[in-house]
């Protein structure tokens, strides 16, 4: 009864520590700057609507496509250089909060827009912007032309919006 009792007691521990190996792994694997990844997906869907369009914008149209371009890959610089140095500590200040700085307009909200991939990728940039702003590292240096290119891109964007309401 003993050995029977200490052998599943071993199994039992066995598997805990097991359990707590994986979780540790995926913790690790967890996206330090999902609103940056976002950012991401959501600019390659508005370069895409400004490639469609049928007008250029009052002549932004090429300017816009140039500047998000080059913010998709400043961001993805980041992203690669914080993966380089995942042992750093974490990227947000204490008591930040996405909840609070990553409002996103409702779904019925960008079916009336005419151009609803533009208008969230100029909200998932400026998400984006803010990661970057509060995370306690530069990302090796690639913080600052990332948030230059952002900008831009952000003027860009919402340079043809405002023409487009002309």
């Amino acid at each position: 009864m003993t050995k029977r009792l200490t052998a599943i007691l071993s199994c039992l521990t066995l598997m805990c520590a097991l359990a707590a190996t994986a979780t540790n792994a995926r913790a690790a694997e967890r996206e330090r700057h999902p609103m940056i990844r976002k950012a991401i997906g959501a600019l390659e869907r508005a370069k895409g609507e400004l490639q469609e369009a049928a007008h250029d914008f009052c002549g932004h149209k090429a300017e816009a496509i140039e500047a998000t371009d080059n913010a998709i890959r400043q961001l993805r610089l980041a992203l690669e250089s914080d993966r380089a140095g995942l042992s750093l500590p974490g990227s947000m200040p204490p008591g930040f909060s996405f909840e609070r700085a990553a409002y996103t307009m409702p779904a019925s909200a960008d079916r009336r827009e005419r151009h609803p991939e533009i208008r969230e990728g100029i909200r998932a940039l400026e998400r984006a912007r803010n990661d970057l702003q509060h995370a306690a590292h530069d990302f090796h240096g690639h913080r600052e032309e990332a948030l230059e290119s952002v900008n831009r891109a952000l003027n860009q964007l919402q340079a043809a919006l405002a023409c487009d309401r002309r």
